[in-house]
């Protein structure tokens, strides 16, 4: 299921969602047309499991450096580095991701349940929220806010081709991010 979901994914980024067929990526993923139908019964469940696998695998790599003794700002700002670093190292994962989340006919999910198995960066980004200028906002937006930043940097280093100073980049944005939302 993984590989079928991992071929699907790269074949999404490069061709979209409506111009991949089911038949080229169990052609790709060296599957019958038949194996990849047992598993995902529709391409809307293929899409949605990969969704879902992609999104566990980053909520673990994002929060996985929280800490309760920690300052919320520092909390923050890992996260924040977390996240621009997984998008770059997973460029395909990362892709895919921006590509559901403006997709219309596929279920978003609630930013508690996309941080799910990173309870801490959950609460790290709730009380950031609740001590901002976003505190009164339906929590989605104000983590669309929070996470459109993180797409620019993401963009704007894997555009680089080496070019920026990738850490530099990282600390100052967040370092934006934060003046903005905290006035800190």
């Amino acid at each position: 299921m993984t590989a079928i979901a991992g071929t699907a994914v790269r074949l999404f980024t490069e061709r979209g969602f409506h111009g991949t067929p089911t038949s080229l990526i169990a052609r790709e993923a060296g599957v019958s047309n038949g194996t990849l139908f047992h598993y995902f019964p529709t391409k809307e469940e293929l899409i949605n499991f990969a969704y879902y696998e992609i999104k566990g695998r980053m909520a673990e790599e994002i929060g996985g450096e929280v800490d309760a003794e920690r300052a919320n700002k520092e909390n923050m700002q890992r996260i924040w580095r977390n996240a621009v670093l997984w998008g770059v190292e997973h460029p395909d994962d990362y892709l895919f991701v921006r590509q559901f989340c403006s997709s219309p006919f596929i279920k978003k999910l609630p930013p508690e349940e996309i941080l799910k198995g990173a309870p801490a960066a959950f609460e790290v980004l709730a009380e950031t929220i609740g001590n901002s200028c976003l505190k009164d906002m339906a929590i989605e937006v104000a983590f669309s806010v929070i996470c459109s930043p993180i797409d620019a940097v993401v963009g704007s280093i894997i555009n680089s081709d080496g070019n920026l100073d990738r850490d530099r980049l990282i600390d100052a944005s967040f370092e934006i991010m934060w003046r903005g939302l905290t006035g800190e």
